[in-house]
């Protein structure tokens, strides 16, 4: 017999023999399914109407820490925009760092979004309109290196932002120059 038949039948007989002994178990070897992440919208991040403690976490928003969420929004025009970093707001924001300080417009309903490890070194150019964006979320203070707190964060997936091709490029720094 042609020795390559010899020693697939030897290795056929092996894994029919370790089943019957009980040594070896079944593989599933169908693709794991994606877990389709929770839909979680700005409006139920706090508990309504406002009490006299203020503004608390809504069951919802915590009921999502740590899984895998879809959430829809504007991303925050920075003048200085932060590397490996943005933030995700319900309405479209301007910020104005440079001459409004620590006083911005943020929403209370703000995310900050942190782009893959791998990415860290990037920083985004602003993105006008609304954004789908799906990531894992986590909730609870955080203090971030240039001081600000976050309360809610939203880990994107390496193939969550990629780099602009030259074209891209050319068609944003257009957009900038000519807004309609």
């Amino acid at each position: 017999m042609n020795s390559s038949v010899n020693f697939c039948l030897r290795r056929l007989l092996a894994i029919t023999a370790a089943f019957w002994l009980g040594l070896a178990q079944a593989q599933d070897l169908r693709p794991a399914t994606p877990v389709e992440p929770v839909e979680l919208r700005f409006a139920d991040f706090f508990q309504t109407p406002v009490g006299p403690k203020g503004m608390q976490m809504s069951e919802a928003l915590r009921q999502a820490d740590g899984h895998a969420v879809r959430l829809v929004g504007y991303m925050v025009q920075q003048e200085l925009p932060q590397p490996g970093r943005f933030m995700l707001t319900p309405r479209a924001v301007q910020m104005s760092e440079h001459a409004d300080g620590e006083a911005d417009d943020l929403p209370a309903a703000t995310v900050m979004v942190y782009l893959d490890p791998s990415q860290q070194g990037w920083k985004l150019a602003h993105a006008r309109g609304l954004l789908e964006l799906r990531g894992t979320l986590s909730v609870g203070r955080f203090e971030e290196a240039d001081g600000r707190v976050s309360w809610v964060r939203l880990q994107l997936a390496p193939e969550g932002v990629r780099g602009m091709n030259s074209f891209e490029v050319a068609a944003y720094l257009h957009s900038q120059q000519h807004r309609h």
